[in-house]
């Protein structure tokens, strides 16, 4: 097919989102911005915000020639339902999925999916061009779809380096006021909580390597903060927006553009406000100062675990004392610290569950975010490793589940214990028996499951969803 596309709609997919609390769909307004840069209709419907029948209203009044749907491994089922209806709504318009899910399991979704057209490998902005400029698919890196029955998938294109080359995202194709931030403190008499919140999309990738990662992106790169300053100042003087949060997975790996982009919002006198992500060996005391100065109230480190064992496997080469060190000096500073935990990977114990107690109470950050699990993802080292063991295959993306805890080791009983365990920092005894006592809400709701069970086997009540029914249309 070379005959292009005129009229683009990228949908958010419907259910998939956190209510109030979504953020602006970041991957489809970048794709978004490069159509409108070379005079291609296109429109961006939320479904996270609007639901499922104003996309389907959207996509019958803009009559679209293709449809983009963002597909999150996640959220793959509601992407699957949208594509479906768009099709039984007008099967020649032809639909393209991306984003994580298709990237790692393209094979499997053309092969199983037959309402999903295209495919895009990686970042979408330019495949979505070539197609929509009438490119033969064939010679379109990074695309898959089908040929006379049989999948097609080319090989992945270069990864974008220059992330200036983008144009700014499509902001004017949502309504930024309809997103709120994600902040919950009250600063200069100003309650975040109450604020609109817009996303910033600094950089992509991550230098680190853990093995519960995917890794996306290949390596780490950014857009200038020139090019920042310009998407913030859009969003500031035009919206009036002064809360943000730059949703990227490492914020501050090159010191001297952190401290340049700093520098930048500090020289416009701007009262905003924005919260980071970032490593713990990727601060020091002049990016802390510089991001205060420059309006940061909020930073998260990814700790995961302080067993020094549990580190060694999971490929994270920061140490306890460095992550000690990033908390204190941003808990100096006057920056909230948020400590991302997880809870369960591969190898823990009760021991290693005390090592990073231990290391919360001596670190003593103001939040902690704990994952009662490690959750399986395609394309990461431990879901290979699963897979190896038998606890997990490819098979399961064609359930309804949205993703599979590891519970290899650890039951999801001793999950939610360790979980609570950290939330309180209170240490666990080394007598399990100690623990389902202290906990035994979680024993209790075990229990009741495990008794719900056993009365669906034996038919004495109905289930009332087959959520491991496979989501296959043959």
């Amino acid at each position: 097919m070379t005959s292009g596309f005129k009229r683009v709609l990228l949908i958010n997919p419907p259910e998939s989102g956190q209510g109030a609390d979504t953020s602006a769909p970041m991957g489809l307004m970048f794709i978004a911005g490069v159509l409108q840069q070379n005079g291609i209709a296109v429109r961006i419907v939320d479904g996270c915000l609007d639901g499922f029948a104003e996309v389907m209203r959207v996509v019958a009044e803009f009559k679209p020639d293709l449809a983009g749907i963002a597909c999150p491994t996640y959220a793959r089922v509601q992407s699957f339902k949208i594509a479906r209806a768009i099709k039984e709504h007008d099967s020649s318009i032809i639909t393209l999925f991306g984003g994580h899910h298709p990237t790692l399991l393209g094979q499997q979704v053309l092969a199983n999916y037959p309402f999903v057209d295209l495919i895009c490998i990686g970042e979408g902005e330019f495949v979505t061009l070539d197609l929509c400029q009438g490119l033969e698919w064939e010679k379109i890196s990074g695309l898959g779809f089908r040929r006379n029955g049989a999948v097609m998938i080319s090989p992945r294109r270069p990864d974008i380096t220059d992330l200036d080359r983008l144009p700014l995202p499509a902001w004017d194709l949502i309504d930024p006021m309809r997103y709120r931030s994600n902040g919950d403190i009250v600063i200069d008499g100003i309650d975040l909580s109450k604020e609109v919140g817009a996303t910033i999309s600094f950089s992509r990738g991550c230098i680190g390597r853990c093995n519960f990662c995917s890794q996306m992106w290949k390596k780490w790169k950014y857009r200038s903060p020139q090019r920042i300053m310009e998407e913030i100042e859009l969003l500031h003087r035009r919206h009036g927006i002064r809360c943000f949060h730059f949703n990227d997975d490492c914020f501050s790996v090159k010191k001297e553009v952190t401290l340049e982009l700093c520098r930048l919002i500090c020289e416009r006198k701007w009262k905003i406000y924005f919260s980071i992500v970032t490593r713990a060996d990727c601060v020091d005391e002049d990016i802390l100062r510089a991001l205060k100065e420059a309006g940061c109230y909020s930073i998260a480190f990814g700790i995961e675990t302080a067993s020094p064992r549990l580190l060694k496997v999971m490929h994270k080469t920061i140490k306890p004392e460095q992550s000690l060190r990033a908390i204190q000096l941003t808990n100096a500073f006057g920056i909230r610290s948020l400590a991302l935990v997880i809870a369960g990977a591969v190898g823990e114990t009760w021991e290693s569950i005390n090592e990073t107690i231990d290391f919360l109470n001596a670190a003593k950050p103001a939040l902690i975010g704990v994952a009662n699990g490690l959750m399986l993802f395609p394309g990461t080292e431990v879901y290979e490793a699963a897979k190896a063991r038998g606890f997990i295959d490819d098979d399961f993306w064609l359930t309804n589940y949205n993703w599979k805890i590891y519970t290899a080791e650890n039951s999801r009983l001793m999950l939610n214990i360790f979980a609570e365990a950290i939330h309180h920092r209170q240490k666990l005894s080394r007598f399990r028996l100690v623990n389902m006592i202290r906990y035994h809400r979680f024993v209790s709701r075990e229990v009741g499951i495990v008794l719900k069970q056993l009365f669906v086997n034996l038919r004495l009540v109905r289930e009332r969803s087959n959520k491991d029914k496979p989501f296959i249309l043959r």
